[in-house]
């Protein structure tokens, strides 16, 4: 019985986090305010280690981190650290094979990357940021327990990180209208002056 309310209360939680994440990426237009507010929702709601969001360069050659959470996060993004499509990276093979990737015991995954910045990590789960049928980027998530991925979680997590994929999508999409928007009054305004001066 105490198991079951364990569980029943993990998947509460899960669901919660989910709307509140619904409710951000709705309200949110600005794209480094939304990955900013979204990047904490992971730590906070679920109290992992650290959480990244990496997005394709335009050269879809790289993996660019843009937000990340703690002192690591920080010295990453002032390093503008990326990380290569063709490497070995979890956030890497993720990305290019569009599926989460999961080390569930960090110290027996060969193939991970060690980072300093981050000794207390013990489970990772890289998951692709999907929008449509493209992928725009990763999730990168860190725990200080083995094992703290199980399948509900890995389902929530997607579903979370395709949310936020979305999100991004339309904030980019919102931005760059409004860019266009901004030229296209500026030269409204140039066209109007040169005519009335040539009037």
């Amino acid at each position: 019985q105490s198991t079951l309310e364990s569980q029943v209360a993990e998947r509460t939680k899960q669901i919660s986090a989910s709307n509140e994440l619904g409710r951000v990426a709705s309200s949110i237009l600005d794209p480094d305010e939304l990955l900013a507010k979204v990047i904490d929702l992971f730590t906070d709601r679920f109290n992992y280690y650290y959480a990244a969001i990496y997005l394709l360069d335009p050269s879809e050659k790289w993996a660019e981190i843009k937000e990340a959470t703690g002192d690591a996060g920080k010295i990453l993004k002032q390093n503008h650290h990326r990380l290569e499509l063709t490497g070995k990276s979890m956030v890497a093979v993720c990305i290019r094979e569009k599926g989460p990737r999961i080390a569930h015991n960090t110290t027996e995954e060969k193939s991970r990357f060690e980072n300093p910045l981050l000794p207390y990590t013990r489970s990772e789960i890289a998951l692709p940021l999907i929008a449509g049928d493209r992928v725009i980027g990763a999730l990168d998530l860190q725990s200080t327990k083995t094992a703290d991925f199980g399948l509900e979680v890995v389902e929530t997590l997607q579903n979370m990180a395709n949310q936020v994929a979305v999100a991004i999508e339309n904030a980019h999409l919102f931005q760059e209208t409004r860019e266009r928007l901004e030229e296209l009054q500026t030269a409204q305004r140039q066209y109007l002056q040169s005519a009335w001066t040539s009037l």
